[in-house]
């Protein structure tokens, strides 16, 4: 937040449980009165099948949290701030790569369910909301982050063996498709899933 102020922006912190729908409603209310009609909105919540709070819990119950904030909440939050947009704005949602092609273990799969709903929720709500509003899915592989980094060297560089690109993604790799995706260069793009995955998975 402080780094957008420096830039000369507005920020606020805003907090929601987004299984609640009248939380997810006065979220998307309270954005709109702080800052206007709403150019960009970033669906980027997700729930972990291992976190703290998911400890005690059982796998009905860790499944059922993951849906109720991958796919319910981000759901949600579309229809909510849709009615806010500027004409032309731009949302944006999350997916995972590995939704299209598999993804073995059971954290892993309910985390693809999820991601997979998403990029299928992306396509629907694209066919709704235009052509006033664009809807678009990013959709990471292997990207470094803090779990990364926990990585041993030998499966960091046994993953980099089928990557195409031979390296892992990075934020700034998000932060520019996310960026290109909400900008007027992609004015005549929705209900499209881009994977940035350095070839990995294609599609």
């Amino acid at each position: 937040m402080r780094q957008i102020e420096e830039l000369g922006g507005k920020a606020f912190l805003l907090q929601a449980d987004l299984r609640q729908p009248a939380e997810v409603a006065q979220l998307v209310q309270s954005a709109q009165q702080l800052l206007g009609p709403i150019d960009v909105w970033i669906n980027n919540a997700g729930a972990s099948a291992n976190s703290a709070e998911t400890r005690g819990m059982t796998e009905i119950e860790v499944f059922e949290r993951i849906v109720g904030v991958d796919i319910m909440g981000t759901w949600r939050c579309c229809r909510e701030v849709q009615p806010y947009m500027r004409e032309g704005g731009s949302i944006l949602t999350t997916g995972w790569d590995r939704a299209l092609d598999g993804a073995p273990g059971l954290p892993n799969q309910m985390y693809a369910i999820s991601k997979g709903a998403i990029m299928s929720l992306t396509r629907c709500l694209a066919t709704e909301f235009a052509p006033r509003v664009r809807i678009n899915c990013i959709a990471p592989g292997r990207i470094e982050n803090e779990w990364s980094q926990t990585l041993s060297d030998a499966t960091r560089e046994q993953a980099i063996l089928d990557i195409p690109m031979k390296r892992w993604g990075t934020a700034d790799d998000i932060l520019r498709t996310a960026l290109f995706l909400a900008s007027p260069a992609a004015s005549f793009m929705t209900g499209q899933v881009l994977l940035i995955n350095g070839g990995e998975i294609m599609r």
